[in-house]
């Protein structure tokens, strides 16, 4: 967590929010049969008096998924079509669906419509959205991306550590810029188990780097979700949970191991308690399980307030829904904690930033196989020796157990 908050990220925040707040959109699925080389293109077609105008177009994020964004308080009929030579507009030959009824776009990323279409073979539009549909080429993209598997290295500008701060103080220029989603860092593999990263607030998977590079890559392939952590929980784990369960149909992987840094333990907790995969082994680090008291103090003082406050109060109303529910009793979760001197009385004690007393809330402990502590400040403990040398640990007594 960053306390101290800079004016400079107080004023881009304010921008950032006053922007995220005018925007809004639509996702749903588009069921269709159609091959592997047609291109599904949906279109938000605002209406205009009695006419309709193409505002924004986006391609399927996986086989089904879209998520695309329109103007507030708009009012839109969402269409679907076949691009099958790929140029962009509806020709003769392409089918293409509406939506029966018209959309009004509500404000802000919470309140995203939801529309199903199913694009039949021989689904036709009338003539007025088809004209329409023939200047598509002609109206620019307004970009929201959505990366299900998206294959790139770890030296991609979308996971430093600069990204990472937008990501924190500008979550709408985030998600428009940098997009939401899980990002592969090679190739997938079928006999290599996929391991799962899942940073913190302001962080960035280029702190993984370490951890990454000791992982047996014989054995182990590595993910990274890379979100807005500036952005409510909740809207998170539900795009992570998208993503994994669409990469999950197309690669068949019988099991995901999820690994996660400070606030990051919040979103994998809740997002392998709605996941229907199973998640044998989950590996947090330095998590306030219980909150910062400094959240609160940043809802009910700052002028501006991060959304993702609001969820890191002490006992807020996430946590407690999370906690509400156990893991899975296939899951083995083991806590890793950190304290800079430990000498200091469990009140007093933390790891420069989180505090222990909720790095070991009793409701997180009561879940895990294993509670394990060291001598680490809250960044430190991802570089440390001995740290890793214990992750290798668990990760070799989970591979010795199959």
């Amino acid at each position: 967590m960053l306390l101290v908050l800079a004016s400079c990220n107080l004023v881009a925040l304010h921008r950032d929010l006053t922007a995220g707040a005018a925007a809004g959109g639509v996702a749903g699925k588009v069921f269709h049969d159609e091959s592997e080389d047609s291109a599904i293109v949906v279109v938000g077609l605002r209406e205009d008096g009695d006419t309709w105008i193409a505002e924004n177009h986006v391609h399927l994020a996986t086989r089904h998924d879209f998520l695309m964004r329109l103007v507030v308080g708009k009012r839109y009929v969402i269409v679907a079509f076949a691009d099958r030579n790929h140029n962009l507009r509806l020709d003769d030959d392409e089918p293409a669906v509406a939506s029966p009824n018209t959309v009004i776009v509500a404000r802000g990323w919470t309140g995203i419509a939801k529309i199903n279409l199913t694009l039949m073979r021989t689904g036709r539009v009338d003539h007025a959205i088809a004209s329409e549909l023939r200047a598509l080429a002609k109206i620019e993209r307004q970009e929201l991306p959505v990366w299900v598997g998206e294959v790139t290295d770890l030296d991609d500008e979308r996971l430093s550590a600069t990204s990472g701060r937008m990501g924190l103080w500008q979550p709408f220029e985030f998600l428009t810029n940098v997009g939401i989603g899980i990002f592969m860092l090679a190739p997938y593999d079928p006999n290599r188990v996929p391991v799962l990263f899942v940073s913190g607030a302001g962080g960035n998977p280029w702190e993984w780097r370490a951890l990454i590079e000791a992982l047996d890559h014989s054995l182990y392939q590595p993910w990274v979700f890379v979100y807005p952590s500036g952005q409510r929980l909740a809207n998170s784990v539900a795009v992570m949970e998208r993503c994994v369960t669409a990469m999950q149909r197309e690669y068949g992987f019988d099991r995901l191991y999820v690994t996660a840094h400070s606030m990051g333990g919040l979103l994998a907790r809740d997002f392998i308690q709605r996941y229907g995969g199973p998640v044998p082994v989950f590996v947090s680090m330095v998590t306030p399980w219980r909150g910062h008291r400094a959240a609160a103090m940043g809802v009910a003082r700052s002028p501006v307030v991060v959304p993702s406050w609001v969820d890191m109060q002490t006992e807020s109303e996430f946590q407690r829904a999370m906690f509400a529910r156990p893991l899975p009793a296939a899951t083995a979760h083991y806590l890793l904690y950190a304290q800079t001197d430990p000498a200091q009385p469990f009140e007093r004690a933390t790891d420069g930033t989180i505090a222990v007393s909720s790095q070991l809330h009793a409701d997180a402990v009561r879940d895990a196989r294993e509670v394990l502590g060291f001598t680490e400040t809250h960044t430190s403990i991802l570089n440390s020796p001995v740290v890793i040398a214990t992750y290798r640990r668990i990760l070799e007594m989970q591979a010795s157990a199959q």
